[in-house]
């Protein structure tokens, strides 16, 4: 077992839609540094640029 792979459910917070997946494995060290690197309060998708993308 790989200990850097955990469930990707701890991470289902940066999706509007969250669908829990306990099978999805993702590597911590990757995920937790996406995780840092975004402003708080950011979603994916960002409905913000989706429109501005619509304009």
């Amino acid at each position: 077992m790989n200990l850097t792979h955990i469930c990707g459910d701890l991470y289902n917070r940066l999706f509007a839609v969250q669908i829990s997946s306990p099978e999805l494995r993702v590597d911590y060290e990757v995920w937790t540094r996406i995780y840092e690197s975004l402003p708080e309060g950011y979603t994916l998708p960002d409905y913000e640029i989706l429109q501005a993308l619509q304009r």
